[in-house]
């Protein structure tokens, strides 16, 4: 990976989205001297307070999010983040807001080969940290129960109604096989969504959004690797 022993990352970022190139540029935009490793996709900087080594990566669906959670576990990161939108699936959670997954029901293949059966879960003094950082920003927090899938575009009325009726809060396309993979290797994890579209309501990510909507979704979007950086104490000098 043409990675130095002193680059081993402290934290793994890992973005579900559509949007790589997009996404990739802000948030590298926060870590001092960012490089795309010998593998693709991988890039290493370090967090500007104390030089921690983090490594983020754009990673769409449970697939490819368990492959740099599997090899910097390997290498001993102690911790996984993941960030990201998801879907709406209750009413009082809405476009704009900030769900923390806490329990997350396995609707992807990958968890099964990290041991996933059922469900995975985050690391609550993970989640805390995360609740109370959105918090403080002016951000609606939800926390609880989720769902990943792995087929975005086959999310029918009827199954979007048995997920809310099971009191998920969201669905994503990573975090249950994210949790998964880093339980496997020992890792600390958490997932950061932000809402963007609103099931429930039949509106899915192709609808139009208002204005305000739309800026919701930024604003919640942009605090997402801001937050992520925090979650990891100081490093002492």
């Amino acid at each position: 990976m043409q990675l130095g022993c002193d680059e081993i990352p402290g934290l793994v970022v890992l973005e579900g989205s559509w949007w790589r190139r997009e996404r990739a540029a802000p948030r590298l935009a926060l870590l001092d001297e960012p490089r795309e490793l010998a593998l693709p996709d991988l890039h290493v900087g370090r967090r500007p307070a104390d030089g921690l080594p983090v490594l983020y990566a754009s990673v769409y669906g449970a697939a490819r999010a368990v492959e740099p959670v599997h090899i910097f576990g390997e290498l001993g990161t102690p911790v996984v983040v993941q960030i990201g939108s998801c879907g709406s699936l209750q009413p009082g959670v809405g476009t704009g807001d900030i769900v923390l997954p806490e329990v997350a029901t396995i609707g992807e293949g990958a968890s099964q080969y990290y041991g996933g059966a059922g469900e995975s879960r985050a690391t609550p003094e993970l989640v805390d940290r995360a609740a109370l950082a959105f918090s403080a920003r002016g951000f609606r927090v939800h926390r609880g129960r989720h769902v990943t899938t792995s087929a975005l575009l086959a999310q029918p009325p009827e199954l979007v109604a048995r997920w809310s009726a099971a009191g998920h809060l969201g669905v994503d396309m990573e975090t249950s096989a994210v949790f998964s993979a880093a339980h496997r290797f020992g890792m600390a994890a958490v997932s950061l969504l932000f809402v963007w579209d609103e099931l429930l309501e039949g509106r899915t990510f192709l609808h139009p959004y208002t204005a305000e909507e739309r800026e919701a979704q930024a604003l919640a979007n942009a605090a997402l690797m801001e937050v992520a950086l925090e979650l990891v104490p100081p490093r002492r000098q």
